[in-house]
């Protein structure tokens, strides 16, 4: 009671009015600090006041989140270098002393913020002056906004647009960037490189464009632990690949072009042998030009592709050889299907030259197997109508993997005509006779008397006798009369033979 009268009297005085005041700006006050801890502690950016000497004075709860802490509170009095990689903590120190000293502010400023014990972050940052009510600098308040998924986007862009998706090296653009670059008198001797892989085609058209890229990959892996740090190594397009190396010495090249050629057959493989071909020019001097010196590297790559064909291309056809021997069904006469070439072959007058283009067809006439599906070519029943239309693409498979080898390409024609009848019943392309070229015509009847004789799950295997019978009922047919009549005289005179 006495309070409430005291409490009215003050109001009579007049006093009341001051008090309401003093509660009133005491209220506002209040509110202000509960609208700025709001504000920090529901923003999602990052929000600190530092004092003079960048010691934390107060953060919001992102922050806390951000240094790995539960209480906003226990970063007081701690520095950057508490929290943050020494480098960085170093950076922030430096900047925010700067502002301290001058007042003038950093604005959006892009850091990569590196932590001690979590993945780095990119950050936008401002950090301006923090003054008392008289103007005097006290200290820094600091806002961060985390722009890690964009920085993230920006670095995919420009990698992709620099580098080769494929191989992961340079692309072209950055090739010609760095040209530019380094055609300088500073980086005597600039020597170039270029690369073209060999078998590439004929490794997309037999094992398909998966085992392609492969190839490439693992020729892109060679160069890049072959050549030097400081090398620009690009993917020039498709199957080719140059190299700028500078002041590397014609002897320094020489070494390192020695080293791509022994990895490569360290690491090629029967299935995918790895090959690629060098060419190197080097500027010496400051009065060349450097797209001359490109030029003469790309020549001398297509004269050592020259040298480099035939091995290679030997060791590619052993690769499909091999290729095909998995997808074999195995017979007793198989390892008999050359010498029974070399004897028909003879018989037919055949000269040297195309009595090893005979062998090599009868190995590889079904090349185009290859790129089939596996489980088409491994179905051990009778096929489907659907299956059966794949497999009639064998030939043109085929022919096209030929095309594409120079040891092939004699007996391309031959590989696509293979499965041709003598009377225009065959595939792909129906046509007979003596159109059939005589190499085909030969492969196809020793061919098929080994599948006579090596008998299917849907057939049983014949004898001599009933395969022979089975040539002759097909002469004219399947099967050119000539080469027919000739090749059942080799047999009957086998059959002779055993039989005494």
């Amino acid at each position: 009671m006495i309070n409430e009268k005291k409490n009215i009297n003050n109001i009579s005085n007049g006093t009341g009015n001051n008090i309401g005041e003093e509660a009133g700006i005491k209220m506002g006050a209040e509110r202000e600090i509960s609208f700025l801890e709001a504000l920090m502690d529901n923003i999602p950016d990052s929000i600190y006041f530092k004092d003079r000497d960048s010691r934390f004075v107060k953060i919001n709860k992102a922050t806390a989140e951000k240094m790995g802490l539960g209480n906003p509170d226990d970063a007081l009095g701690k520095t950057d270098f508490n929290f943050f990689g020494k480098d960085m903590a170093e950076i922030a120190y430096r900047d925010e002393q700067n502002i301290i000293r001058t007042g003038k502010p950093i604005v959006d400023v892009e850091y990569k913020e590196t932590y001690k014990s979590r993945e780095d972050r990119w950050v936008a940052i401002t950090k301006t002056p923090w003054r008392d009510k008289n103007g005097n600098i006290i200290g820094i308040l600091g806002m961060a906004r985390d722009i890690t998924e964009r920085k993230r986007a920006e670095e995919k862009v420009e990698y992709l647009s620099f580098h080769d998706l494929l191989t992961g090296l340079y692309n072209r653009t950055y090739f010609e960037e760095e040209l530019k670059r380094l055609d300088t008198e500073r980086q005597l001797p600039l020597a170039i490189v270029m690369g073209d892989v060999n078998g590439l085609k004929v490794i997309n058209d037999a094992y398909g464009h998966g085992n392609g890229d492969m190839l490439l990959k693992k020729i892109a892996d060679i160069l890049k632990d072959v050549f030097r740090t400081e090398d620009i190594i690009s993917r020039w397009g498709g199957d080719e690949f140059v190299v700028i190396l500078p002041r590397t010495t014609a002897k320094d090249v020489s070494d390192i072009v020695k080293r791509v050629k022994a990895l490569c057959k360290k690491r090629g493989t029967t299935k995918l042998p790895l090959s690629i071909s060098l060419g190197v020019s080097t500027k010496k001097s400051a009065e060349e030009n450097i797209n001359d010196v490109i030029k003469k590297a790309e020549s001398k790559m297509y004269k050592m592709k020259i040298s480099d064909s035939k091995p290679f291309h030997e060791s590619l056809v052993e690769s499909l050889k091999e290729g095909l021997k998995k997808d074999s069904r195995g017979s007793d006469v198989n390892d008999k299907k050359e010498e029974y070439a070399i004897l028909l072959g003879k018989k037919l007058n055949l000269s040297h030259v195309k009595l090893e283009e005979l062998k090599l067809l009868l190995n590889l006439h079904n090349i185009g197997k290859l790129a089939l599906v596996d489980e088409i070519m491994s179905k051990r029943g009778r096929l489907t109508k659907e299956e059966w239309e794949i497999v009639k693409e064998i030939p043109e498979i085929g022919y096209r993997i030929a095309e594409s080898s120079s040891k092939l390409k004699p007996i391309a024609e031959a590989i696509l005509s293979h499965h041709e009848w003598y009377n225009g019943s065959g595939y792909p392309r129906g046509i007979k006779g003596e159109r059939i070229p005589v190499l085909s015509r030969i492969s196809f009847i020793i061919n098929a008397y080994d599948a006579m004789r090596s008998g299917r799950p849907y057939r049983r295997k014949m004898t001599g006798a009933q395969a022979i019978k089975e040539i002759k009922k097909y002469s004219g047919t399947q099967f050119d009369p000539g080469i027919a009549k000739a090749f059942i005289e080799i047999l009957e005179k086998e059959e002779k033979s055993t039989s005494k």
